[in-house]
């Protein structure tokens, strides 16, 4: 994985302040937004695998098993895509606190009603209106934005995977 230059991060970020500028999402608005969304779900979709694919290999013994929800509802009005992988010692574990059945690991692009453009987050789902939202712009109109978005990715995958080694134990860990 190579490391990218701080101008890739920081035109991302200056990519996001103008779409919030102008009410548009790389330079579409309306209805247009959410087709631009759903392309940049699939120009993701090869990386994001990638990325959980190879979490698979060198830590889970291949015992994983990824797959991509396309974009769709939200149950809030707008909608989430995700890439989620899950594989048996997760599903055969439960919270070590709450005793709730663990989450698949999943990395997801969400667009809740109302933003002006989507999101990568940790999970699924979010709520538009919690006070906080700990996310990266999702910035994609080409492979090559894409392709940056590689470190988050693989930031967003590997903090979902410590979160369900602190809600269960390192014991989730095959390998």
């Amino acid at each position: 994985m190579k490391l990218q230059s701080q101008s890739v991060w920081l035109d991302g970020l200056q990519r996001h302040l103008k779409d919030l500028r102008e009410d548009a999402y790389e330079g579409v608005s309306g209805s247009d937004r959410d087709r631009r969304y759903e392309a940049a779900f699939e120009l993701l979709t090869p990386i994001a695998v990638e990325v959980l694919q190879q979490l698979n290999a060198s830590l889970l013994r291949g015992t994983g098993a990824v797959s991509v929800w396309p974009p769709g509802p939200d149950g809030h009005g707008g909608s989430v895509g995700s890439w989620v992988m899950t594989w048996p010692e997760l599903s055969q574990s439960t919270n070590r606190i709450s005793g709730s059945v663990l989450q698949p690991l999943t990395i997801s692009a969400v667009f809740p009603q109302g933003f002006t453009h989507p999101h990568l987050v940790a999970g699924g789902p979010v709520n538009p209106r919690a006070p906080t939202l700990v996310a990266w712009p999702m910035q994609v109109t080409s492979r090559q934005d894409a392709e940056h978005h590689r470190p988050v990715l693989w930031a967003i995958a590997t903090a979902e995977l410590h979160d369900r080694i602190y809600q269960s134990s390192w014991r989730i860990i095959p390998a």
